[in-house]
């Protein structure tokens, strides 16, 4: 009886998934793993609990960026310092001879994330060393 009772236990540990000791290798990969996991949510937790909503900040820079076909073309660049996204971006910029507008351009960005930077480029018309200024601005925009 007790022989077959061996016979038995022998049978069942040779068939596969019975055995549930883990190799070196997949406790590896578990500690790696968990440590990840861990790291994520304690990053994700630190960020929601330090962070603060704020509106969108933009602000515009504007440089001479002059091409062959194009020579009054300017890059400008709009950076949102903010901590919102920022929706359907007007920017504008005029040329100025004598406190009168000469000539108006306009700059439209779908979107602009938090903390990031967009360019967009502008042709005037109007030769800029017959101006006196250009002025450049946020007309508008939009909260998502």
């Amino acid at each position: 009886m007790e022989e077959q009772h061996e016979v038995k236990k022998a049978q069942r540990s040779d068939r596969a998934g019975d055995d549930d000791d883990k190799n070196a290798l997949e406790w590896t990969v578990f500690a790696i793993s968990l440590v990840l996991v861990l790291a994520i949510l304690a990053y994700l937790g630190y960020m929601a609990y330090t962070s603060k909503p704020s509106t969108p900040d933009l602000t515009v820079e504007y440089f001479h960026d002059p091409a062959p076909h194009a020579p009054q073309r300017y890059r400008v660049v709009v950076e949102n310092k903010g901590g919102e996204t920022a929706e359907e971006v007007q920017v504008e910029l005029t040329l100025q001879r004598d406190g009168e507008e000469v000539e108006q351009a306009e700059l439209s960005i779908a979107f602009s994330p938090k903390e990031s930077k967009r360019e967009g480029w502008v042709i005037f018309r109007e030769n800029i060393r017959q101006t006196d200024s250009l002025a450049a601005r946020v007309v508008s925009y939009k909260r998502p």
